[in-house]
């Protein structure tokens, strides 16, 4: 596998999972915001109580570390951040690479991508790769993996009818960016 593959499994959480992780969203954001762009977009597992909510993000990371060892074949990688999003109409992301190092938000440590799409239910909301000329329409429960360097530029097209949940997260290989979530295997 080079590095610039992207890799895609259908069908990685079941639809039940999924519904879980929506309604963990809907119940937690009001509590959980950021600033700017992301205000009422993403919920962390730090905000969330349910265990059982808890053990199935780590069990999907878990899973989605063993994905990237088995695929790229890194010593070791952690888990930097992993959260819940919602996306409203209108939302859209523009181009952007992962581990940049450009602004006050940069997180050059960033190693691997991912997305578990938790609903197909919305109009829009593709991500988008430019430098490879793809784009990808999500189904409920498809994990997409990809490392977070330019050859993977993305962006995410605009919403244009209901709501698009995700779970994003990234990896690392530098242990000293490991997030609460993290257990390095490999």
């Amino acid at each position: 596998m080079t590095s610039v593959d992207i890799i895609k499994i259908p069908g990685f959480i079941s639809d039940k999972e999924c519904a879980l992780l929506v309604d963990a969203f809907e119940s937690n954001a009001l509590t959980n915001s950021a600033n700017g762009f992301w205000d009422n977009m993403i919920v962390y597992p730090g905000k969330i109580t349910d265990h059982n909510i808890l053990r199935l993000m780590i069990d999907t990371s878990s899973r989605t570390r063993e994905v990237i060892i088995e695929s790229y074949k890194p010593k070791k990688i952690y888990s930097d951040s992993i959260m819940l999003c919602r996306w409203d109409v209108g939302k859209q992301l523009t181009p952007h690479i992962d581990n940049q190092d450009s602004h006050d938000y940069s997180t050059p440590w960033r190693t691997y991508s991912s997305l578990v799409y938790l609903n197909e239910e919305f109009e829009g909301g593709e991500i988008f790769f430019p430098r490879c000329n793809e784009v990808l329409k999500p189904t409920t429960g498809m994990l997409v993996i990809f490392s977070s360097g330019p050859e993977h530029e993305h962006g995410v097209k605009a919403v244009t009818a209901g709501m698009r949940y995700t779970m994003p997260s990234w990896y690392t290989t530098d242990e000293s960016h490991k997030n609460e979530l993290s257990l390095p295997l490999g």
